[in-house]
């Protein structure tokens, strides 16, 4: 069983990305209950995370991007860093790249992989899930032990990485409810508004809340859907929102950290369509900040979401017929906001932390 306090953190990805504010977060827990943490992170001196790096506990990655090599080549730059993290400390690792450099050095080594969705769910090449499948074999043959972020999550880890149940931990996410919650000055609508935040990739399936904003769209014109995530310009979604003829829908673009919690406040429903998480924090933050939230149940989202969300299948007839319900029904609206307040309070970070040290006491 672990007694040393000397944990090193280290993410392969900026803090604004999930795995990113995941690593911090659980930083600065760790920090609260005197464990001394170091978190290594990737730098870059132009990037929107820089400011993170005043804090003297977290520490500096520099390295270059190589476009589509990035991912192959990541690895090194994390490397030269961490090889100088004393044996005695327990290695973090958050996602398998930074797994693959703590893989090289002699310390003992935990990593969250949130999910093995990349084995089973089809959004990249052959040659990154490739790659991917590697790594995990690597860790298996060492005996790493795994942190994943629900009960569904280690199911799949099971089944389609092969890995050991003995070695893989639940370790729910935790939500900040600092920074996630209702304003004091409530935003108040014209239009009933309607949003989503978060990736804008295939597995987001964005395209079934457009396509159900048309059948909602004839009945109900007085409404505005705004979607927030990076680059739409890059996806299919603008044109399809386009041949739709859709007058209400609106990309908003990327979110600072800053935004996201008066984002959240400035909606009326909240409404997640991916067809896989791990997790799913955005439905969660949510609910954190006073929106009621209508969403699908692919992976974890029936577990997660449970008793606080509205769960629909992947049927736009069917979302559609949801969210007209909320728009015309002011008392369950007010009924799923109350429903959703309370189970997110079992996100807490004391929760999560408890279960993250069940991991390093594997060793």
């Amino acid at each position: 069983m672990m007694t040393n306090k000397d944990i090193t953190l280290v993410s392969c990805q900026h803090f604004d990305s999930g795995i990113g504010r995941y690593s911090y977060q659980l930083g600065k827990g760790l920090r609260a209950i005197n464990y001394n943490v170091e978190l290594f992170k990737l730098y870059k001196q132009d990037h929107n995370d820089a400011y993170y790096h005043e804090e003297k506990w977290i520490k500096k990655i520099p390295y270059r991007s190589f476009k589509d090599l990035h991912s192959y080549i990541l690895p090194y730059f994390i490397y030269q860093q961490l090889k100088k993290t004393p044996k005695s400390n327990l290695i973090h690792a958050h996602w398998f790249i930074s797994g693959l450099s703590g893989s090289y050095l002699p310390n003992n080594l935990v990593v969250t992989m949130h999910d093995v969705s990349l084995l089973h769910i089809e959004e990249t090449s052959n040659w990154f899930v490739g790659y991917y499948k590697w790594v995990i074999n690597r860790l298996k043959k060492r005996r790493v032990p795994l942190l994943v972020v629900s009960e569904n999550a280690k199911k799949d880890t099971i089944k389609y990485a092969n890995y050991p149940e003995e070695l893989i931990y639940v370790s729910y996410g935790y939500i900040d409810f600092d920074k996630f919650k209702p304003l004091i000055n409530q935003i108040k609508n014209e239009k009933f508004t309607i949003i989503y935040t978060g990736g804008l990739g295939i597995r987001k399936n964005v395209s079934l809340l457009i396509n159900a904003i048309k059948i909602v769209q004839k009945t109900h014109p007085n409404i505005e859907v705004k979607i927030a995530g990076a680059f739409p310009e890059r996806t299919s979604y603008p044109k399809l929102v386009e041949s739709l003829e859709l007058t209400t829908v609106k990309f908003v673009g990327y979110l600072p950290e800053n935004e996201i919690n008066t984002f959240y406040n400035s909606a009326d429903l909240f409404v997640f369509t991916s067809l896989y998480e791990g997790f799913g924090y955005t439905p969660l933050e949510a609910m954190a900040a006073g929106v009621p939230v209508i969403s699908t149940c692919g992976g974890s989202l029936t577990e997660v979401i449970g008793d606080g969300g509205h769960l629909v299948d992947y049927n736009a007839n069917e979302l559609a017929d949801a969210i007209i319900y909320y728009i015309d029904n002011e008392t369950a609206l007010k009924k799923l906001i109350s429903e959703g307040t309370n189970w997110v309070k079992k996100y807490s970070k004391e929760a999560s932390i408890a279960a993250t040290l069940n991991a390093y006491k594997y060793y």
